[in-house]
């Protein structure tokens, strides 16, 4: 979770990646191995002539779908939550923005905002 504004951001997705990493990478070494060793293609609906993409032309295992799906995880919603984060780690390097959390201060002469500022007083 990352600060926005003050606020905690919410990033579930994010999160439950971080929890089943080791168990995904684990299984990641097993799907590398496994195709290394032999050709695996992903499940299509059923053709209605046994001849039709005959030459054995289909998709791939996509690992990281796989995965991802395994594992329930939403990539799009992942890469969201990414683009949030760094949106707001971007702000942190702009005039007028909080240095800590990101959020927009309207004083020019501040580098920390009122809640960042708060949280860190002895």
């Amino acid at each position: 979770m990352e600060k926005d504004g003050g606020q905690v951001m919410n990033t579930p997705t994010l999160d439950r990646m971080l929890e089943i990493q080791e168990q995904s990478e684990l299984c990641g070494e097993f799907l590398d191995w496994f195709l290394h060793k032999y050709a695996v293609f992903e499940r299509r609906q059923r053709r209605e002539s046994p001849f039709v993409n005959a030459d054995g032309a289909s998709d791939y295992i996509n690992k990281e779908k796989l995965l991802a799906e395994f594992f329930g995880i939403d990539l799009e919603e992942a890469e969201r939550e990414k683009e949030q984060l760094l949106q707001i780690e971007q702000n942190k390097h702009k005039p007028h923005h909080c240095k800590l959390c990101g959020s927009y201060i309207e004083e020019a002469n501040l580098s920390v905002c009122d809640k960042c500022a708060s949280e860190y007083q002895y």
